[in-house]
């Protein structure tokens, strides 16, 4: 059996052995011939293996292909756009996870028909900054969170009137403002609205 040697409280960056004593493990790295921690947490070494481990203290959550997440749009660029993740799974993240999505259409995505595509081609935007949008992992290549907004259930859950600031209503290809007129062109989630932004909200911090 292996034995470990464990030491609590350890910060990032704190130097833990040098290279000749141990190899770095999980959560450490090497910086100029000296295992140092990477994360905020406990030390775990393998006396045997003379392997220095350290074991995450909280760790964030960390969205996997399949995963569904919430966030605001915070950045446009060509034709992606960046998401600030505020819910994974419907639970509340503080991990500050950004992921980009295209602001295009595929040719096999959504059923929102041909009008709606020719529009995403054209290279019209359909989000701006500030929505908040749902969407869902579809790849971690180069360790970047790639999200799709193509489903009927995602796209823009809420967001605000960019002329007078007041709410948007869905309507027939994008939104609409009752108060000053104003439309604008969304991909909106089939459960647009209000609500469906502050339940999730409510779940994660109820009223006591």
């Amino acid at each position: 059996m292996n034995k470990t040697h464990e030491i609590d409280h350890i910060i990032p960056g704190k130097s833990l052995a040098i290279i000749e004593e141990f190899d770095a493990g999980k959560n450490t790295y090497l910086d100029e011939g000296e295992v140092r921690s990477a994360v905020i947490g406990k030390s775990s070494v393998n006396m045997v293996d003379r392997i220095l481990n350290v074991k995450q203290k909280n760790p964030p959550m960390i969205p996997k292909i399949g995963d569904i997440v919430v966030g605001y749009i915070d950045m446009l660029f060509g034709n992606m756009i960046s998401v600030r993740i505020v819910y994974i799974n419907e639970k509340y993240s503080k991990s500050g996870f950004s992921a980009i999505a295209s602001t295009r259409m595929s040719n096999s995505g959504g059923n929102y028909g041909s009008g709606w595509r020719e529009r995403s081609y054209k290279g019209k935007f359909v989000f701006k900054v500030g929505d908040i949008i749902r969407g869902r992992v579809y790849s971690l290549l180069n360790s970047s969170i790639h999200l799709t907004l193509e489903d009927r259930d995602l796209g823009v859950v809420y967001t605000i009137c960019f002329s007078c600031g007041n709410e948007f209503v869905k309507v027939p290809g994008g939104l609409k403002c009752n108060s000053c007129g104003n439309f604008e062109d969304r991909k909106v989630s089939i459960d647009y609205g209000k609500e469906s932004f502050t339940l999730l909200y409510d779940k994660q911090f109820p009223m006591t």
